[in-house]
Parts: structure tokens; C-alpha cells; sequence
């Protein structure tokens, strides 16, 4: 009897020695595949014990007139960047063909359909652009929006890169992040330049909180799997981008960031007039409005620019103030309408496909009627030009 309950005791040792093994070396071969087959995962930066990469570096890099442009392939599920670096745009040449209409769409990663990636078909652009060609089949397009854009970026872009394209339109849409310039308005000399005056994408960000950290963290973060597993079954908490304040947001912003944004969209505006390219600009649509519930607000990112949901209501009127005193009214967009609308924005400014939809019909409303009046007028040119003259 002894003797059958050692072997009983032994082959109960076996088998869990036998599926101990066998789990490890199945873990080990496991891990060995995440680590070979899938990017690496920081649980000390998802967590916000250390400082981030630059995110821009992870997708993008620097470019001479416009800090910065993201690198040529695929950039998420369903997105693209093509050969030129321009995002959610289909392959293009400098050379326009003959008859076609070229749009170009400048802006940030609203216009882009990033942040919460938005699949190529779905950004508002190439929705608009699939509208007009109902009207006008000749019709090509270039988003040269991007992440963190502000006016400068797409200054810089449209005058160095746009312009050898020949675009014949472009539709500029700015707003949330000419406020983050505006913390730099005492000093907007140094924009987009480290301490030592040079730019690269290289630093390091601030820490970034995706999940609360945890007391196990520091048992799971050398394995890739755990570390998967561990972001699996997190809840979010302080989001993907920045880092929640550790102080009160301001209640105003620095006013002195208007005239700046003034003198960009001139800048746009004369540019554009100079290289004959019809300008239209629109008002960005926003979650951000002043009848704004706060379990509504809590989805602003408002600690991005440092001050709270009344400074960025009143940023965003004189944001638009300015559009309407420095742009002919038949060349803005107002897609302003659309604003508050809940089921429209993933946060702040980012529009989710429905946006995007809506977004993308006013634009294209806009765009189809500007071309009807650019053929009336070069058929009313043709048939002047046909007259005789007469003495």
C-alpha cells in the first residue's frame, strides 16, 4: 500500500513536472515570437515611469522647409502614406495632366485622419475629392496635413514642396494647434528648436501616461507577452498623447498668439494669390463649444495648451475672427455648424467617420462650386477671345 501511494506520488510528480516544463518552454517559445515579430512595448513609458520617444520619430522625419514629414509606406491599418510623404493620398506626379484640377488640402491631423487613424477612405479629403468627381471627374488631390502641423508647417510645406505640383486649389484648415504656439508667443523665435537651436526628432518627450502604473509592473515589464497582456486587460487612463498637469489650467491664453496666427494665414494668403493658386480656408469644426457639458470636456485635451475649456472657446472665436477679417467671405469653408456634436468627434477636433462624412459634404459643396465658376469663367474668356474686334 506504501509503495502504490509513493508511485501515485511520483507520477503526480512527473506529470506536473512534465506540464511545468512543457508550459515554460511553450512560454519561451512564445515570447521568442512576440519579441521577433512585433515591435517593442515599454510598460515603463505606457506607464509613465520614464520619458517617452519623440512620437513624430516613431513615423516621421525631418524635413528641410516644414520640420518634419512622415516616411512613405504604411502607416496603420488601412493607411498609407505614398511616395511623395504625403498621408492618406493616392500615388501622384509633379506633373499635373492636362485638364485635371488639382486640390491640395493643408492642415493638421484632423485634415489627416490621425491620432485615432482614420483608414485612407475615410479622412474627410478623400471623401470630399470622391463628391466632387460626381461633378467633375478630372479631378486629383494631395492631404498635406499631418500630426502637429500648425500654420508654420504648412507654410513651410506649401511654399517649398506644394507649389512644384501645381495645385490649382487649396483648402487650409487650422485651429487646435496654433494654440500650442501660443505658449510660445514671448518667445516664438525658437518654434520648433531645442535649447541649443537645432531641430531633430531625436529628444525625448515628456513622460506620456497610457495606463496607471501598478504595483506588479516592475515583475512583467522583461516580458514582452506579460507586457502585452498586461496593456490588454489595462483601461486606458491619461490617454495617449501628453501628460496630464500637475496644476490648475490657466482660465485664458496668451492673446499675443493671434496677431501671429494673423500673419501666417496673410502669408498663405498672399502666397497662394502669388503663385495664382485659389485659397479657400476653413473654419475647423470642434467638440469644443461654450454650452459644453463637463463629462463632455473631460474628453478636451485642454492640458495640451495649458489653460482650461473657457480660454480655449474664446481661442477658438478669435481664431476665427481673424479668418473672417483677413479672408474674403466666398473663400471660407464654415464648417463651424458641426461643432459640439458629440457623436462627430473622438476628442476635441478629431472626427470620427460620421465627421468625417459631414465634414467632408460641406467642403465638397464648396469645391464643386468653385469649379463650376472657374469653367463658366474660362468659357465666358473663350467665347470674349473669339469675338472680333472692332475698330
Amino acid at each position: 500500500m506504501k509503495n502504490r501511494s509513493l508511485t501515485v506520488r511520483k507520477k503526480f510528480v512527473f506529470a506536473a513536472g512534465t506540464a511545468l516544463i512543457s508550459m515554460v518552454i511553450g512560454f519561451v517559445v512564445l515570447e521568442g515570437y512576440v519579441r521577433a515579430s512585433r515591435p517593442h512595448v515599454d510598460l515603463d513609458q505606457l506607464t509613465g515611469r520614464t520619458s517617452s520617444p519623440n512620437p513624430i520619430s516613431e513615423w516621421g522625419f525631418v524635413d528641410a522647409f516644414c520640420a518634419y514629414v512622415p516616411r512613405p509606406g504604411r502607416f496603420a491599418e488601412g493607411k498609407t502614406v505614398n511616395s511623395h510623404g504625403f498621408i492618406s493620398t493616392p500615388e501622384i506626379t509633379p506633373a499635373k495632366p492636362e485638364g485635371t484640377i488639382r486640390i491640395v488640402f493643408l492642415g493638421e491631423s484632423s485634415t489627416a485622419g490621425m491620432t485615432v487613424n482614420l483608414k485612407d477612405h475615410e479622412t474627410w479629403p478623400w471623401q470630399a475629392i470622391e463628391i466632387v468627381r460626381e461633378q467633375a471627374p478630372r479631378v486629383d488631390f494631395i492631404n498635406a496635413a499631418l500630426g502637429g502641423y500648425t500654420s508654420f508647417e504648412s507654410y513651410g510645406r506649401l511654399w517649398s514642396r506644394i507649389r512644384h505640383f501645381s495645385p490649382d486649389i487649396v483648402v487650409v484648415t487650422h485651429g487646435w494647434n496654433e494654440m500650442y504656439y501660443f505658449k510660445k508667443a514671448d518667445d516664438i523665435v525658437s518654434w520648433r528648436t531645442g535649447p541649443d537651436g537645432s531641430w531633430s526628432l531625436a529628444g525625448t518627450g515628456a513622460p506620456r501616461v497610457t495606463f496607471p502604473p501598478h504595483w506588479v509592473d516592475p515583475c512583467l515589464k522583461w516580458s514582452q507577452v506579460l507586457t502585452r497582456i498586461r496593456r490588454r486587460l489595462s483601461v486606458a487612463g491619461e490617454g495617449e498623447i501628453g501628460a496630464r498637469p500637475d496644476h490648475p489650467l490657466e482660465s485664458d491664453f496668451n492673446h499675443r498668439g493671434i496677431p501671429i496666427w494673423r500673419t501666417n494665414l496673410r502669408l498663405l494668403r498672399e502666397t497662394c494669390s502669388l503663385l495664382g493658386i485659389r485659397l479657400f480656408v476653413a473654419k475647423q469644426a470642434t467638440l469644443v463649444v461654450p454650452s459644453l457639458p463637463p463629462e463632455e470636456q473631460a474628453r478636451c485635451r485642454y492640458d495640451l495648451h495649458g489653460f482650461g475649456h473657457a480660454g480655449h472657446v474664446e481661442a477658438f472665436r478669435e481664431i476665427y475672427q481673424v479668418i473672417d477679417e483677413e479672408i474674403p467671405a466666398d473663400s471660407i469653408i464654415d464648417v463651424t455648424p458641426l461643432s459640439g456634436r458629440s457623436d462627430l468627434f473622438f476628442d476635441h477636433v478629431h472626427p470620427t467617420p460620421q465627421g468625417s462624412r459631414e465634414i467632408a459634404t460641406i467642403v465638397a459643396k464648396a469645391l464643386v462650386a468653385e469649379i463650376a465658376r472657374s469653367k463658366s469663367g474660362e468659357s465666358a474668356n473663350r467665347a470674349d477671345k473669339s469675338r472680333p474686334v472692332t475698330p
